[in-house]
């Protein structure tokens, strides 16, 4: 694929065309070699396959790197597009009816002379002053401010830097309003002794890396915005290991969440934060589950599971009982801690009290089905039964009593809840209360008998029951 292809809104055809509005605005204000770029750049879209970049230079006899430069600053007029430096690749664009600006280069005679002395390894290109005059221009920036932000610059990187980079820190300052000499000379001051400090943390991060003016717009942040002192942003650099500022970053917005912000509140967040990762880990091996990233299961699952009063112990413990009842995932233990809290379950011992509480239950549950004639393991609607049984306060003698009165019956436990239901209604708790009719296979339990309107009457007054 070439490094040149049009639009798909750019007019191709055999021919290689170029727009009146390029040659009537935009020539005039272009150097020679610019225009070549350019020219022979259509051709190429057309071309295809047939040219490379270093051939295209070759054949206009003009550096790789500076036909990359005119490339840039076509793109800085917005009639086309550099995609991507490596490879690098340009899109044409249609050219637009804006007419670019013209400067007077008498206007800019000293700043040219001063910024080629404080850039003298090398000799700035026409493309290169023709983008600091658009940049002044645009955002009124005098001549000796934009040279106050070069020199910054030029001592921040060293005299080979790149002028793109001091075209990023100038346009970062023009969208803060840093565009006057009195505002620009006290931002590089406060740049000046926030810098050491932005060193120390590098040190840290990244020892053979320099701050750029995004470091240094973030460490403002930190420092002024969320209040973190120098010590704390460099403990979290240590205890976090982060290697860049946008991974610190990342870090300090978690810990001002957290409402962490000294050194010593640090240090003990991270402490924490490293036994819920093990806590983590432990259940998982539990499970007999792998994941790749832990922190997703820490955040999902361990911190609300411990939110909720649960201990390593109790996890681990759930953890275990998962497995053996093969819930073998997160989720499926999610919903096993979510019922034992309901039900206020959250120590080891209590959910081991209310596992071997069952577990009896369950067995006295079977005597229970045996006596009603029936061959099944206990369920759930069984369980439940049981406990509304005892809640209404009926021992399990009487409860066998009235199991025993079921037997044979098509559905015995729904017998049995009738039964019970008319005992607690007349106040018989003991078997020696229990109705004589017992023995009546046919009428095991006395019942109030009402006729139709009785009832009738019944649902008219009704509004004031609850139940």
């Amino acid at each position: 694929m070439s490094f040149c292809s049009y639009s798909k809104d750019f007019n191709n055809s055999a021919h290689t065309l170029v727009d009146n509005k390029f040659i009537d605005m935009y020539l005039p204000i272009a150097t020679g070699d610019a225009v070549k770029v350019y020219l022979y750049g259509l051709l190429a879209c057309n071309l295809g396959d047939e040219i490379t970049l270093e051939s295209f230079a070759k054949q206009l006899n003009i550096d790789l790197e500076e036909v990359k430069n005119c490339f840039k600053f076509w793109e800085e007029f917005g009639v086309l597009n550099v995609l991507t430096e490596e490879p690098f690749t340009v899109i044409y664009l249609p050219v637009s009816s804006h007419k670019p600006k013209k400067y007077n280069p008498e206007k800019y005679t000293g700043f040219n002379k001063a910024l080629q002395v404080l850039i003298p390894e090398r000799m700035i290109t026409p493309n290169e002053f023709s983008a600091y005059f658009s940049l002044m221009e645009e955002h009124s920036i005098k001549p000796e401010a934009m040279l106050m932000i070069v020199k910054y610059c030029v001592d921040l990187k060293g005299k080979n830097i790149s002028f793109r980079y001091v075209l990023k820190v100038a346009n970062d300052f023009a969208s803060r309003g840093i565009t006057t000499e009195s505002k620009i000379e006290k931002e590089l001051s406060d740049y000046t002794i926030k810098s050491a400090d932005l060193y120390e943390i590098f040190a840290v991060l990244s020892p053979n890396s320099k701050p750029e003016i995004e470091d240094m717009n973030l460490y403002k942040k930190w420092t002024l915005d969320m209040k973190f002192t120098k010590n704390a942003i460099i403990t979290t650099a240590v205890k976090s290991k982060a290697k860049n500022t946008q991974k610190l970053d990342k870090e300090l917005n978690l810990l001002y969440s957290a409402k962490k912000f000294s050194p010593e509140e640090i240090e003990s967040y991270y402490k924490e934060k490293k036994a819920v990762t093990q806590i983590a880990y432990d259940v998982n091996k539990a499970l007999s589950v792998y994941t790749e990233v832990i922190d997703p299961v820490v955040e999902n699952y361990v911190l609300p599971w411990l939110s909720k009063g649960y201990d390593e112990d109790s996890l681990v413990f759930v953890a275990n009982y998962c497995f053996r009842k093969n819930r073998r995932s997160l989720e499926k233990m999610d919903e096993t801690i979510e019922k034992l809290y309901r039900n206020g379950l959250i120590t080891v011992n209590a959910i081991a009290d209310f596992i071997k509480s069952s577990t009896k239950d369950d067995e006295f549950i079977r005597e229970l089905l045996s006596l009603a004639g029936l061959s099944r393991k206990p369920i759930d609607y069984d369980r439940q039964n049981l406990q509304i049984w005892r809640n209404w306060n009926f021992s399990d003698e009487m409860i066998k009593e009235a199991v025993a009165l079921s037997s044979g019956k098509n559905n015995p436990f729904a017998y049995v809840n009738a039964i019970l239901s008319d005992w607690k209604n007349d106040g018989v708790f003991s078997p020696e209360k229990i109705p004589q009719v017992k023995q009546q296979k046919g009428k095991a339990f006395k019942s109030q008998t009402y006729t139709k309107e009785e009832l009738d009457d019944l649902i008219d007054n009704i509004d004031d029951v609850e139940f």
